[in-house]
Order: C-alpha cells, then structure tokens, then sequence
C-alpha cells in the first residue's frame, strides 16, 4: 500500500513538473519585454478577478466548485490509470464543456449587463440615473399626496447586509408602482424600510435601529429609526410622514424636513452620481440648500 501510494506521489510530482516546463518552454518570454509580461498578467488577473466577483454568492459558485473537483478527479484518474473512470470522465467533462454556456446563462448575461455598465459608459449611466431619481422622486410625492407612510434607504458606501437580513430580499428594479405598493396600508411590508442601491431595490420591510438619544416627541417611530441608522452608516434615508405627508431627509444623524420635489431631485443626483461629475451649478445648488438638525 505505501509502495503504491509512493510511486502515486512520484507520478504526480513528475507531472506537474513536465506541464510546468512545457508551459515555460513554450511561453518563451525572452522574445517579450517585461512590459508586455506585466500588462499580460495584470489583464489576466482582472479578468480572473471580474469573473469571481461576478459569481460570488451565486449558485454558480458551487457549480464552479463542483467543475473544479470533477477536473482534479479527472487528472487523478490518469496519473493512476485507472482506464474506466478516466473514459468515462474523458466524456462527461466534453459534454460539460458543451453545456457550459447554458448552464451559466444568466451569469454570463449579468456579467455583460454590468461590463455595460461600468463607469467608462457615462451617458448610459447619466440616463440610469435619471430614470432611478424620476421613479423615486413620482413614488414619494404620490404617497406623500395620499398620507401614506413610507421609509426609504438609500445605501451608501456602507453596506447594511445587517439590515437586508430582516427584510424579504428583493433585487427587483426600483419602480414608481413597486415602491407604492410596497408601502400600501395593507401591505405585509408597509410597516418596514426599502434599501435601495443605485437603481435596485434590494430588500423591503426591513428593521431599521433605534436610537439612544432623546428626539422628543416631534418625531414619529420612523423619523427616529431613519435619524438612528444615518448615526452609524453614511446611508440617505427619505421619510413620508403618515399625519402630514411631509417628506424629509435625512443623513449623519441630522434631518431636513418637508423638501420639495425640487430638493429632492438635486440630493438624488448627488448620492447617485460622483462629486466630481456633478455640474457647478448641482455642487453650488445643493451646497448652499438650506439644512435642519434634529
């Protein structure tokens, strides 16, 4: 048994050993400059780096994981020779190499959507943007018109991963007619927060904090959960308030209430667009926007 299983290393060692000089021998980076080396490697390993990040916490994952030990039972296979799970392996990992395309359909698909979407497409991104701000700006002030209660977050650069998690996940594309619905009186999500990522809505009836400090009784429980988050994360949050269908703002621990669709507009276009993108006149606008404090 020791014996076999020796001379089983001795195979592998010699293996990785010849495919490891082929690889260098037919490479041959003599014929190259260390430039040309570098960038290869750097493109490599962004696209090694954009395709991990693009499955990661999808089910594809574990298909991947499921590909990789099938390949390494397959390289097993031969260096032991084992004649009958090599040929079968042999034909399944051809056919899985037919099917992958398949198998990884709307991966591949999601994969091109946000390659689409990446900051170098800057119109495609400004009339995002401007679709995201429009449904936003028509569902508050409909529901704010009809009284209806409504706690909106905005995330920021800190994720709220603690939060969604008490939700219902959603990942469904922010709308006008999905967010009043959502918050609906009669709705089993009414009573939560919306978390909203740049044009997704990414979980409802979400459980939002409570704050420790003493805001009286001016502010309802929605105010007060919106003021406690803002203490802790750098997330927008918008509050339709249920008694005078006010709309306010607020962000790092402080709250600016009854904006009109006016404000509103200028405060979505700086959360959702790079500083250094926004015009003069949008920096000037809503730098010198009146603010309240609680």
């Amino acid at each position: 048994m020791i014996e076999t299983f020796s001379r089983f290393i001795a195979r592998l060692i010699s293996f990785i050993t010849d495919l490891t000089s082929n690889f260098i021998h037919n490479i041959d980076v003599s014929q190259y400059s260390f430039f040309q080396v570098a960038l290869d490697i750097l493109f490599v390993a962004i696209i090694f780096y954009w395709i991990i990040m693009m499955i990661r916490g999808t089910r594809a994952t574990n298909i991947t994981i499921g590909l990789v030990v099938l390949g390494l039972v397959f390289a097993l296979s031969k260096l032991a020779h084992l004649i009958a799970l090599g040929w079968l392996l042999d034909r399944l990992l051809t056919v899985t190499l037919v099917a992958i395309p398949i198998i990884f359909q709307q991966e591949l698909r999601r994969g091109l959507e946000k390659l689409g979407h990446t900051k170098f497409f800057v119109a495609e991104e400004a009339k995002e943007v401007d679709i995201t701000r429009s449904q936003l700006i028509s569902a508050c002030f409909k529901m704010a018109e009809a009284k209806v209660g409504a706690l909106i977050v905005m995330q920021g650069e800190v994720n709220l991963n603690e939060y969604l998690d008490t939700g219902v996940a959603m990942d469904a594309q922010l709308s006008k007619e999905l967010l009043v619905s959502i918050f609906q009186k009669g709705s089993p999500l009414h009573d939560g927060a919306v978390v909203i990522s740049d044009s997704k809505i990414l979980a409802a009836g979400c459980i939002l904090p409570h704050s420790f400090k003493e805001y009286g009784h001016s502010f309802g429980t929605r105010h007060k959960s919106a003021l406690a988050l803002s203490e802790s994360t750098d997330a927008h949050i918008f509050v339709i308030s249920e008694e005078n269908g006010a709309v306010s703002h607020v962000t790092d621990g402080k709250i600016e209430r009854d904006i009109k669709p006016e404000r509103m507009e200028r405060l979505i276009t700086k959360i959702l667009l790079p500083k250094k993108r926004l015009s003069p006149l949008t920096h000037q606008s809503t730098e010198h926007a009146p603010k309240s404090s609680h």
